[in-house]
């Protein structure tokens, strides 16, 4: 049990010692949290800290040194020495979705009829960890809802996301872009089939993109309000009709699906929260 004890707490103290740091203190009463160096034959101490999430290096004479206290502060990248930025954000957003491109309703019409029609709700998520003060990895999801739900798409990808601080950090500006998987299905389309029009439920995939453009202004240390305008890209190489052999079976015309389910484009707009840690 003694030799345990002794084994953890030598293990500690080496552990202790390559997570700590220095602390610097110039003739001109300057000081640093660092990393200090063993004073060379030129009669310098290299020194390593931390600045904005980046590793620096630098040179003192050992005239310009008025003391040098060893393992004082925690480790050199330990978060609670940097500036404030947040590592993790979740971003959850709301608001209106305008459909582009071919678009149909009825198979004797080609597009839509109108801006209504056209326009439907937004929902959006994503979360982000950053590696840095700007830029950061992560997943994001949205869902979109025309002709009373009738018409759904959604989208599932990896982002890369870039933000663009205020001088003092307190909001900022942001850019997100994202390949990714986007589906959507079509519920209650009337078809012709020979002489009938029955009415069907389709579905399509695609690979899609997404590009989102936004602000964040911080409410507090751990919400901020968010406003993005966004644009997804897709066109569906896949259709599928739901119970198609009951459709085949009672007719030997084929299927006329028109411009059902031809692409993915939208611009969105929507207002939201971010959550940040």
């Amino acid at each position: 049990m003694k030799s345990c004890l002794i084994l953890f707490l030598l293990v500690w103290s080496c552990a202790s010692s390559m997570f700590s740091q220095d602390l610097l203190v110039t003739q001109r009463k300057d000081s640093i949290n660092c990393d200090v160096g063993v004073l060379d034959e030129k009669g310098f101490y290299p020194f390593i800290f931390m600045m904005d999430g980046k590793r620096m290096e630098g040179l003192i004479h050992k005239d310009s040194v008025l003391l040098v206290r060893k393992k004082l502060f925690r480790s050199l990248y330990s978060n609670r020495l940097r500036p404030w930025y947040p590592l993790l954000e979740i971003g959850i957003d709301a608001g209106v979705a305008h459909q582009l491109g071919a678009f149909r309703q009825d198979p004797d019409l080609t597009s839509g009829s109108g801006f209504q029609a056209r326009t439907g709700y937004y929902i959006g998520a994503d979360i982000t960890y950053f590696v840095s003060k700007r830029i950061g990895y992560g997943v994001k999801y949205n869902y979109r809802s025309l002709l009373g739900g009738d018409l759904s798409y959604n989208y599932l990808g990896p982002l890369v996301h870039i933000r663009f601080w205020s001088p003092k950090r307190k909001n900022n500006l942001f850019f997100m872009a994202s390949v990714g998987y986007g589906w959507m299905e079509q519920k209650d389309a009337p078809v012709q089939v020979g002489l009938t029009r029955p009415r069907i439920t389709m579905s399509a995939k695609a690979v899609s993109g997404d590009i989102s453009v936004g602000g964040n202004l911080r409410l507090s240390k751990a919400v901020s309000l968010r406003v993005k305008l966004s644009g997804i890209v897709g066109f569906p190489s896949f259709k599928r009709v739901k119970d198609i052999q009951k459709y085949v079976q009672a007719s030997d015309e084929p299927l006329e699906l028109g411009s059902y389910c031809d692409n993915m484009n939208s611009i969105n707009l929507s207002v939201g929260f971010t959550f940040h840690k």
